[in-house]
């Protein structure tokens, strides 16, 4: 089973991955990606929030991790080849 601690991990993984793919594709404009993924800007700072201090910010969701991928023209399944190693 997997424990909390490693799910975290993953998480923060998967962010810092999307951070970076929104840096290349968005310049780092959070108002552009959270239009091109139909959520608020609040939305992203509070995801990306997390990789600066793991007591702020929200975690990622499975469906906001999709909705991310779209924006950013990935497959999210191409997003977490090889996470877990």
């Amino acid at each position: 089973m997997v424990k909390e601690k490693e799910i975290k991990r993953l998480q923060i993984e998967v962010a810092k991955r999307l951070y970076a793919l929104h840096q290349t594709k968005y310049k780092g404009n959070n108002v552009h990606l959270a239009r091109a993924c139909g959520c608020s800007e609040s939305t992203i700072r509070n995801i990306f929030a997390k990789l600066h201090d793991k007591d702020k910010g929200q975690d990622i969701t499975l469906s906001m991790a999709f909705r991310l991928c779209n924006a950013l023209d990935i497959k999210l399944s191409d997003l977490v080849e090889n996470l877990g190693a």
